[in-house]
């Protein structure tokens, strides 16, 4: 069940734009330029769709799900259209709906336009505010936001950076469990974390975004597969519902803050039974992939250790 939801979530997006074919629809969209100068040059991004987002709010923990890219810009940097549309006006942010149904979010800015003002692909908008050093960039498509990292959105984009797969581990209550000695139900976990292909500027130089899939698998000691792939996590195209987080992100995921660097602890399959397969020796596989299809990997060997009855 958590898998397929995570899976529809992540191409619901790509399904709704037109009764002729998700396919088709999304073929039609073109790419569009940054919202800072230069325009036809990548800038560095800091924060990714779907990263975690943990605040205070009051004596409640309050988490959700990153809705767009947070672009690297110096403060009052002026701040462009990617495309042309019908801008409104809000205190912290300006929206502009496209004929097309694109509806993109430009983030702390302060806004230079008037409500319901026509705008033209490259007309100013607003500039970068006081204290954020970023542009929080969202596109919304027929009410689900997507990723513009994704083909078809911000460009040029080049990403040749492979995620890191930093730990692979079996925990039981939280706890690590003794991978020579599993039994019963357990949580599967990884900490994976992928790396800008621009660092953004100080303090920001140490950012770690989340990467765009995490998938897993377990292989027998002969190397034969015990599972197949399954996917964990997938962020490549849509926005996940907040009610998620608390499946996706496992205890020990921190958000990414200046001059510390965020770390994402992903949950491969909360409650998983050991008593699925025989006792016996297995590796648990961990790939990580980006937008572009870079990956990297991750094993964890271990043995399950049953009782016997």
């Amino acid at each position: 069940m958590r898998r397929a939801l995570l899976f529809l979530c992540a191409v619901v997006a790509l399904a709704l734009p037109a009764a002729g074919g998700s396919h088709a629809r999304v073929r039609h969209f073109t790419s569009y330029p940054w919202p800072v100068k230069p325009f036809d040059r990548q800038h560095a991004i800091r924060g990714n769709l779907d990263d975690p987002r943990v605040d205070f709010v009051g004596d409640e923990i309050t988490s959700n799900f990153h809705f767009g890219v947070d672009i690297s810009a110096p403060d009052f940097a002026p701040v462009y259209a990617v495309a042309a549309g019908i801008a409104s006006r809000h205190p912290d942010y300006v929206d502009v709906l496209t004929t097309g149904g694109r509806d993109f979010g430009y983030w702390h800015v302060t806004p230079v336009v008037y409500n319901r003002q026509p705008v033209r692909r490259g007309d100013l908008l607003g500039n970068v505010q006081r204290g954020w050093g970023h542009v929080h960039f969202a596109e919304n498509l027929n009410g689900v936001y997507v990723n513009p990292l994704r083909r078809g959105g911000l460009a040029p984009y080049v990403d040749t950076t492979a995620p890191t797969v930093a730990a692979v581990t079996i925990v039981r209550g939280g706890k690590p469990v003794d991978p020579a000695k599993v039994s019963g139900v357990v949580d599967l976990t990884c900490d994976a974390y992928d790396e800008p292909e621009i660092a953004p500027p100080s303090p920001w130089q140490g950012t770690r975004v989340t990467p765009a899939l995490v998938r897993w698998r377990i292989l027998r000691a002969d190397g034969q597969q015990a599972t197949r792939w399954k996917t964990a996590v997938d962020f490549r195209f849509a926005l996940l519902p907040n009610g998620l987080f608390n499946l996706v992100y496992a205890p020990g995921t921190k958000q990414n803050r200046a001059n510390r660097p965020g770390r994402y602890v992903f949950y491969l399959r909360a409650g998983w039974s050991s008593a699925k397969l025989r006792n016996g020796s297995y590796r648990l596989v961990v790939g990580a992939w980006d937008t572009r299809g870079n990956s990297g990997y991750g094993t964890l060997p271990f043995t399950i250790a049953n009782e016997r009855r």
